[in-house]
């Protein structure tokens, strides 16, 4: 390694000491875990630390910090095109059927105009106001996703923003609105049109290989409707699910290779997964209450 590569290193670790020493904090229930794998939740709900902290290489605070800064250019962007985006960073909550409070913050609200405002044409999925969420994402995902005619939006975007949908307003920035449901606000002139996700690309775009490679626009944006029905299964099957298995000494089964939760088996490894060793029974559990639980 010359001492270029060094310099870069060094950089990298600094970096990743600041994601080491947070790891993912206390457990308590956020919107953005709904799709999280539940075994590593129950793991983090007994008060499981990492056994698997990120390798300085991966970058993962950069990547964080890339997704943060992304979100606020998108949002920039939107804007700049003529449609306002409301209520950013909004906390919210749901709560289960079990009782339990989840904790969010909603990227924000965008309304979209009847018209363009260059040219007075009438403006695609115009007259309404949207939840939304962006997102950056890498080459596979955002080729995946990509598509001109159908809304190929990822499940686990889809849950989180539904989530959002049907939480309630909890926010000192926002009295006047406080305790209404979001998809119940009120914007004069527009209804409620349902989920937005804002997909930018990190790399450049493209589908296909050799001469079939096409170059896809920078960034998409997928369209769904939201089902308060599907969140309250989602709420029951995440966060009661967890709650129920510490409050009843157990934990789940490891997923199946198959499983969505665990992007078909991608998400079980040390790199997708910070308590990858003490869920795979490769190293002994910190924490005294889940030794016991998975040692009978």
């Amino acid at each position: 390694m010359n001492d270029a590569a060094k310099l870069a290193s060094i950089v990298l670790e600094v970096s990743n000491q600041k994601t080491i020493s947070r790891g993912d904090g206390k457990y308590y229930p956020r919107t953005s875990a709904v799709s999280r794998c539940p075994r590593d939740m129950v793991f983090h709900r007994y008060g499981e630390p990492w056994s698997d902290p990120p390798e300085a290489s991966w970058g993962t605070q950069l990547r964080f910090d890339q997704g943060h800064d992304g979100e606020e250019r998108m949002i920039a962007k939107l804007e700049e095109a003529g449609i306002p985006v409301e209520c950013q960073q909004m906390e919210v909550f749901n709560t289960t059927p079990g009782g339990i409070k989840v904790l969010g913050h909603m990227d924000g609200i965008a309304i979209v105009p009847h018209e363009d405002p260059r040219t007075g044409e009438p403006m695609p999925l115009g007259g309404k106001w949207y939840v939304i969420d962006v997102k950056t994402a890498g080459k596979y995902m955002y080729s995946k996703t990509y598509s001109p005619t159908e809304s190929k939006v990822s499940l686990n975007y889809r849950q989180q923003v539904s989530l959002y949908s049907e939480a309630v307003v909890q926010d000192s920035n926002y009295p006047a609105i406080n305790g209404y449901k979001v998809s119940d606000l009120h914007f004069e002139g527009y209804e409620f049109g349902g989920g937005l996700i804002v997909y930018l690309a990190v790399d450049r775009p493209t589908k296909g290989y050799g001469e079939k490679k096409v170059d896809l626009p920078k960034m998409h944006i997928c369209q769904f409707d939201i089902d308060p029905v599907e969140v309250e299964v989602w709420l029951e099957d995440t966060y009661d699910l967890v709650e129920d298995h510490y409050q009843n000494e157990t934990v789940p089964a490891i997923p199946d290779s198959g499983d969505e939760v665990v992007w078909n088996g991608i998400r079980c490894s040390t790199r997708w997964c910070q308590r990858y060793s003490v869920c795979q029974g490769l190293v002994e559990p910190v924490n005294p209450k889940l030794k016991e639980v998975l040692h009978g």
